[in-house]
């Protein structure tokens, strides 16, 4: 079968779906068009996760307005109140990180899945290069002991695969 999504290439891949009658339709695609479908999936996905966390981020806000109506938090530095940062939800300098700690760190770490220290996100192929990189470094730590204890034949299988981390292929 052709892919029906570019009509040149073999298809290798079904993806069966409900439409909005409740009737399964199948799409039958390609492996380039597969991996674009998969990126466009993946892509969704993470644009719905950034707006939950803007509206999780909203909705916290409100609270902590809430629970700071009492608490008049104002920095050393600058003058602003933790309040008018709330409406702005801009610092007005590098002091107010510390002035509004107390209140920071709660929300980021509820926004943040328990995390207060941001994390950021990674990209997959860099997570991956990371990988690569740690396994490289593990296999040469044991290829040293090998070679010190002169176990030769061991030592140029773990050469090998060092090598083959290194080309970029992920066999050992």
């Amino acid at each position: 079968m052709i892919c029906q999504r570019c009509g040149e290439n073999k298809a290798v891949i079904a993806l069966q779906q409900l439409n909005e009658a409740g009737k399964v339709e199948s799409l039958y695609l390609c492996e380039n068009c597969a991996a674009n479908e998969a990126l466009s999936s993946e892509k969704d996905l993470v644009k719905a996760m950034d707006t939950f966390s803007e509206v999780a981020l909203d909705f916290l806000t409100l609270l902590q307005k809430e629970e700071n109506v009492q608490k008049k938090v104002v920095c050393g530095n600058c003058q602003l109140s933790f309040d008018e940062f709330l409406q702005t939800n801009r610092v007005g300098c590098s002091e107010c990180y510390s002035a509004f700690e107390e209140q920071l760190v709660p929300i980021i770490g509820r926004v943040q899945n328990g995390y207060t220290k941001h994390v950021g996100k990674v990209p997959a192929e860099v997570e991956r290069a990371e990988g690569v990189q740690n396994e490289i470094s593990h296999l040469q730590e044991k290829l040293a002991l090998l070679v010190k204890n002169e176990e030769f034949e061991e030592a140029a299988i773990i050469r090998d695969e060092i090598r083959a981390l290194k080309a970029g292929g992920e066999d050992k």
